[in-house]
């Protein structure tokens, strides 16, 4: 009921800005015909820019955005819904820039569109922050609410106050908690209105509408009292699921033939359309640096290494990849030779192992452009977890338990914990935990949009290293 709720809510709050989309273009189409006499409607295809705004629309629906709240402080909405319209204001210039040099569509001026994305952006921002709450208040309320309790332990309760605080959003009145236990001197905010033995008189007594059945108790009589209580009271049962205490981190469900499982996580890239997607944008990338930029660079690191520390110009080194397959890593190589005892130890500020143009290359991730040819291989992506010396695999997953788990998709030659600033040297547990969280988080939350933003941020470290560059 909830989850239905949700996403009607969502839809609903996107066709209101799709259809205000088509107004707003409408209006500002008769404005610059009309008023300003900037636009000839004789010589554009308005249908067609129609069309592709309402298009537009339907594309930049994203079922689970976080658009609703997750919680009761307004700043985090308003990140929500400016993360919202930043997505839909590039999927319409996209369509709009799209339609306009496909057609050479001279008649309709660039600034009428450069000034409509802007005018969506600022009024959209605000009605996507608003429009749910306006939706909610119009659809959930009244005799659309649903009168609600927990049954449970109070200590079970507890774990949830949280959510239901958050609750009547949706029009879930929670009244309080139904338990089985003597409680003496409550802690929660909510009232504990009966005893288990009272449940049918205390349904409709209050007039119940949903019970959420907090725990199992590993007793079947248990369960089958609140099933046949609640089917004779024709009331819901919402069942929580109390493992994510255990496990410390979301459950996804998954059901597959016919019955429901959970997962740890998310795994987008586990969809073979999306796996198409990302291998797709590797080769787009890979291979004109291959062919176009890497023979010049080698040609130019050649004569510096040469200069500076002959040996060879590639540093070959085998890592952990996809489900912990190993592969020879290719780079420039920026050290001298040194005691091969010293090959597993990190790279430091001020390290002696590192020459001079050495330095450059690891400070502007130069060296790192030969992992293209292991893109091109498939043994690595461009975006994707950095992979570490096979030792540092070792080391590093016996000090945070999921560390491997990073090994469910390619390594990368960029990747979003580096963007946030987690490279170079690990020098206390806290840097490898914030990393493999964000790699976690990619692996989760994985799109073509996050690859493209990451690609970007990586671009400008290029240009402006930061200082754990070395």
């Amino acid at each position: 009921m909830i989850g239905n709720r949700t996403q009607g809510l969502r839809i609903l709050s996107h066709a209101f800005v799709v259809l205000y989309t088509l107004v707003l273009f409408g209006l500002m189409l008769f404005v610059g015909a009309d008023v300003m006499e900037r636009i000839d409607l004789n010589q554009i295809n308005a249908l067609l820019y129609f069309l592709g705004v309402f298009l537009a629309g339907l594309v930049s629906f994203r079922s689970n955005h976080d658009g609703m709240p997750k919680s009761d402080l307004t700043s985090f909405r308003w990140v929500h819904a400016v993360r919202y319209t930043n997505y839909q204001t590039l999927v319409l210039a996209l369509v709009l820039f799209a339609i306009i040099f496909s057609t050479k569509d001279r008649a309709i001026s660039r600034l009428f569109v450069g000034s409509f994305l802007l005018t969506f952006w600022l009024t959209v921002t605000p009605l996507n922050r608003y429009v749910p709450d306006w939706m909610a208040r119009l659809f959930f309320r009244g005799d659309h609410s649903v009168r609600t309790v927990f049954l449970g332990s109070e200590k079970s309760a507890r774990r949830l106050e949280g959510w239901a605080a958050r609750q009547p959003f949706f029009g879930v009145e929670i009244i309080g908690l139904i338990t089985y236990e003597l409680v003496e001197k409550s802690q929660l905010k909510m009232p504990i209105i009966g005893d288990f033995m009272e449940l049918a008189e205390l349904i409709e007594q209050h007039k119940i509408d949903q019970v959420v059945l907090l725990e199992t108790r590993n007793s079947d009589w248990w369960v089958d009292s609140v099933v046949e209580v609640c089917g004779k009271a024709g009331c819901r049962i919402l069942i929580f699921n109390p493992w994510e205490e255990y496990f410390e981190q979301e459950l996804i469900p998954v059901n597959q033939g016919g019955h429901t499982f959970f997962s740890l996580q998310q795994e987008p890239l586990e969809n073979p359309i999306n796996r198409a997607i990302k291998r797709t944008l590797d080769i787009c990338i890979s291979l004109p640096v291959v062919l176009f930029v890497l023979p010049w660079m080698c040609l130019y690191a050649k004569i510096m290494i040469r200069r500076e520390s002959p040996g060879p110009m590639f540093f070959k080194q085998e890592r952990s990849g996809q489900r912990g397959r190993l592969f020879n890593i290719y780079k420039f190589r920026s050290m001298h030779h040194s005691d091969p005892s010293r090959e597993g130890e990190q790279a430091k500020a001020e390290d002696d192992r590192v020459f001079k143009f050495g330095q450059f290359m690891r400070r502007t991730s130069i060296d790192e452009f030969p992992q293209f040819i292991n893109v091109l291989r498939g043994q690595m992506s461009v975006v994707g977890p950095r992979p570490h010396l096979i030792q540092h695999d070792s080391q590093f997953s016996e000090q945070v338990n999921i560390y491997r788990t990073r090994h469910f998709v390619k390594p990368g030659i960029t990747g979003l914990a580096q963007c946030k600033g987690f490279r170079g040297e690990v020098t206390e547990l806290t840097l490898i935990e914030e990393r493999v969280r964000y790699d976690l988080e990619y692996i989760r939350s994985w799109s073509f949009w996050l690859d493209v933003w990451i690609l970007v941020k990586t671009a400008l470290q290029v240009i402006f290293p930061p200082k754990s560059a070395y």
